[in-house]
């Protein structure tokens, strides 16, 4: 819609583009949402007695790399991902999910190759910077950053379909009313404040 309609008036178009992001947002949380459900309760490394067992043996071997380097320390705390997809990274390197889970290993890691080549695309404006002019109706780095990103949402569907499907087979915690759609619709809320205050914002500083 941001694309569709930003050649109306100036306040028609900002209202689609924070509608647009407001819905991206909600798209992140509905994932996050899956994730805690099928996908994190599965993994070893929110399993206290597999990671007690892994950090009794590494503790000892960690503790003077740390003692040399306190800023790697310091700097791991703050530059952790807040994104649902850093306790799957982390077991990965841990647990060898290549072996555990096969699938979620692949499509996980290639949904992240696909965000890498759409940033790529994004920033770097390739191709209408080699040759402005010729890719500005088909070929443009913002179409290939939609087509990328789309890619890298098809292969999270795929592995999160994948932990439904192994959470089905053995449920854990069944989601709540309050849990799914409950945390949605104060979502939806939330967001429409947002919005209406950016809009708001934005006429005050036109006046």
């Amino acid at each position: 819609t941001a694309h569709l309609f930003s050649c109306l008036s100036p306040r028609l178009r900002a209202t689609f583009f924070y509608l647009d992001y407001a819905s991206i947002s909600y798209y992140g949380f509905a994932s996050t949402v899956a994730y805690s459900y099928y996908l994190l309760p599965g993994l070893s490394l929110l399993d206290a007695s597999a990671m007690s067992r892994y950090v009794q043996q590494r503790l000892g071997r960690q503790n003077a790399a740390c003692c040399a380097y306190p800023f790697a320390v310091r700097t791991f705390v703050f530059a952790m991902p807040l994104s649902m997809a850093c306790p799957i990274m982390l077991e990965s390197l841990l647990f060898d999910l290549r072996t555990r889970n096969p699938t979620l290993f692949v499509y996980f890691y290639r949904r992240y190759c696909w965000l890498l080549v759409a940033a790529f695309f994004n920033v770097s404006k390739i191709p209408e910077r080699i040759q402005p002019g010729l890719f500005d109706i088909v070929g443009h780095s913002h179409q290939l950053f939609h087509i990328f990103t789309f890619l890298s949402i098809y292969d999270q569907v795929h592995y999160v379909e994948d932990g439904l499907a192994e959470f089905l087979k053995a449920p854990l915690a069944a989601p709540t009313y309050l849990g799914t759609v409950g945390y949605m619709l104060l979502l939806t809320l939330c967001l429409v404040m947002v919005v209406k205050k950016f809009l708001s914002v934005a006429d005050l500083c036109k006046q």
